[in-house]
């Protein structure tokens, strides 16, 4: 696993927990990476120099949250059928980070980011979360 699939599994964890509150946001990142992230570093065998982890998690999980109104107007744009709230947390969660990405991150490939959404969909979403997850983000691709 790279350095920032593990940095983007990650912020999805963390949104999973914060799920749009941004109350002492900084202070939470950082609560969260020191009590939960980095045993899971070690776990996975990311033993030296997690810094560019840390600094791309950071990065994205509080981007995503101080941009959250522009994302989720995004989402409501382009999913038909589907409000925001009906979504799953991980496919809601999910989709806001890579759109995100996607627009405060031009130096991505938007392939990338949408193939590395899919995988992380499959490890964490339901069987419909790669496709769904796949589609909005397509979607919202074209409509930009």
């Amino acid at each position: 696993m790279t350095k920032r699939r593990k940095a983007r599994e990650l912020a999805l964890q963390f949104l999973y927990e914060t799920d749009g509150d941004i109350k002492g946001l900084s202070t939470r990142i950082n609560s969260f990476y020191n009590e939960f992230a980095s045993e899971s570093l070690v776990r996975e065998g990311f033993k030296k120099d997690t810094s560019q982890i840390y600094d791309f998690f950071f990065d994205i999980s509080q981007g995503t949250l101080l941009n959250l109104e522009k994302i989720d107007n995004i989402i409501k744009k382009v999913s038909k059928n589907w409000s925001i709230e009906r979504m799953s947390r991980v496919d809601r969660n999910l989709l806001r980070l890579s759109i995100y990405e996607i627009l405060f991150h031009p130096e991505t490939p938007k392939n990338v980011i949408i193939n590395e959404s899919v995988e992380i969909a499959k490890k964490f979403g339901n069987d419909e979360s790669p496709s769904f997850v796949n589609g909005i983000l397509d979607a919202a691709l074209k409509a930009a």
